[in-house]
């Protein structure tokens, strides 16, 4: 029988609304999935975007810093090769104030305020440094005169690679320049670096610079220009400035390669910057063989030589006061170089200074002629004056029966004896006791007294970080500028 009157069902059961909420979650999950697809699309886009960005900016740095630059001759893959490191003075990107205060006014053009050639080996991870005084004296280049070094770059990098490799008779394979402004912002961009000053430094007219109380400074981008562009104010003029430009060169190139640097990405943006603005090179040289390079020079006295180009001192040219070249050891020092040996060990004597040889010559022959007074006289010249004649010991020998040439020593002056004797082609080396007060005593015998000129090559000494003055183990100094 049928039924008449159909009883609903439970209005709250699941099965009357589990279409609606099977429809309602499909929905949900299909708005899910095109939302998480849209978050990971605009993901995609934002990822891309700054890669694209960053790409176009290492780029657009690139080749500000190199594209413009000259195509040198590139060594082979592992051989040494030799940069050029070029500080110009170049005024770009100073205010006239600026200009004024920081590098005594305005100039035209640019000439090479420092000038830094570096030999690296590859294989032994060796770099050998020569630093060259802006005011050498030199043929330069494409010109039929000589001038000083530093005018070189008036013709641009191009003029002063070609001066270089004249003068040196090595191939050029990189440069690297940064004018004043860059050096300033180059440091400012790593927060300064600290450099040693063991001793007071009188006021500089030219740079500012002065310094009240020795010890540890700590430099930002102003006082840093004033420092390594400072002559006046140290007593070895333009020869302390180049030891002073090495120690200071040293230090930015410890603190940007080190690895509080290259973990700052802030920093690493800043001297990216820095860079595009200030900074050149060569063709060749691109970013990750410009890193390459920074990390290789950074200071370490194991694999370092440091050298200034081997000169006469200053002397005058008509009326400009310039560095006069010691060709004959110039020639000398740059073949080695060629030959990748080590200056110092190539001109066969030890790396000893003469002037701190306290030498005696004596009289080995004849009581009233002056044998050994013009022994020594010879000696000194030998030297290039670097022992003084009138720092040399001259008396008789205790008898007048000597045959032979001597060169006498006690055993901890042995070192110094051979550097003498390297002067003496006749005499014999011997050791023996010596006269109170003389490390080395020469004894002029019968025989010939041939003298012949003293080539070395004298490193610049390279303080290990343990070697610090005690002055400087405490920070808070006095300095102006």
């Amino acid at each position: 029988m049928r039924k008449l009157f159909k009883r609903d069902p439970d209005p709250f059961a699941s099965s009357r609304y589990s279409d609606i909420f099977k429809s309602v979650r499909a929905r949900q999950r299909k708005h899910m999935t095109h939302r998480w697809q849209w978050i990971t699309l605009g993901v995609f886009v934002l990822i891309t975007a700054i890669c694209v960005v960053g790409i176009w900016k290492y780029r657009n740095i690139e080749c500000k810093i190199r594209c413009g630059g000259e195509k040198l001759p590139q060594a082979e893959e592992g051989d040494p090769f030799n940069v050029l490191l070029i500080g110009s003075d170049s005024r770009t990107g100073l205010t006239p104030e600026e200009q004024l205060e920081l590098a005594a006014g305005p100039a035209p053009g640019q000439r090479a305020d420092t000038l830094i050639l570096a030999h690296v080996d590859p294989t032994s991870d060796h770099i050998t440094v020569v630093q060259f005084p802006r005011d050498l004296w030199v043929p330069i280049a494409g010109e039929d005169a000589d001038n000083k070094i530093n005018s070189a770059l008036v013709g641009g990098p191009k003029q002063l690679v070609a001066t270089m490799k004249q003068l040196t008779g090595l191939d050029i394979n990189h440069y690297v320049m940064v004018n004043i402004a860059g050096f300033r912002d180059l440091v400012d961009a790593i927060d300064g670096v600290d450099i040693c000053i063991p001793q007071t430094v009188p006021f500089d007219p030219g740079t500012g610079f002065q310094v009240t109380e020795p010890g540890t400074i700590h430099f930002g981008g102003d006082l840093a220009i004033r420092f390594v562009r400072s002559r006046k104010a140290f007593p070895g003029g333009d020869f302390d400035r180049i030891a002073n430009q090495q120690k200071f060169v040293a230090a930015v190139l410890d603190k940007v390669t080190s690895v509080g640097t290259l973990l700052d990405p802030g920093r690493i943006l800043e001297l990216a910057d820095v860079a595009g603005k200030n900074l050149r090179t060569d063709y060749h040289l691109n970013i990750p063989k410009l890193r390459d390079l920074l990390g290789r020079l950074r200071l370490d006295p194991d694999r370092y030589e440091a050298y200034t180009a081997p000169n006469l001192g200053t002397g005058r040219v008509g009326t400009a006061s310039v560095v006069l070249p010691d060709m004959p050891k110039m020639k000398f020092m740059f073949e080695a170089i060629g030959r990748n040996e080590s200056p110092a060990e190539a001109d066969g004597v030890p790396s000893i200074d003469p002037s701190t040889i306290r030498l005696g010559v004596y009289n080995g022959v004849d009581l009233f002629r002056p044998y050994a007074s013009e022994a020594a006289a010879r000696i000194s010249q030998a030297t290039g004056g670097r022992i003084a004649r009138d720092a040399i010991e001259i008396a008789n020998a205790p008898n007048f029966r000597f045959k032979e040439n001597l060169v006498r020593y006690q055993p901890e002056a042995k070192e110094m004896a051979e550097l003498v004797a390297a002067l003496l082609p006749n005499a014999q080396l011997e050791e023996h006791r010596t006269p109170r007060g003389i490390d080395v005593a020469v004894i002029v015998g019968r025989t010939r007294f041939p003298t012949r000129e003293l080539v070395q090559i004298l490193p610049i000494p390279i303080p290990r970080p343990s070697e610090q003055p005690a002055v400087c183990e405490q920070d808070g100094v006095a300095v102006t500028g």
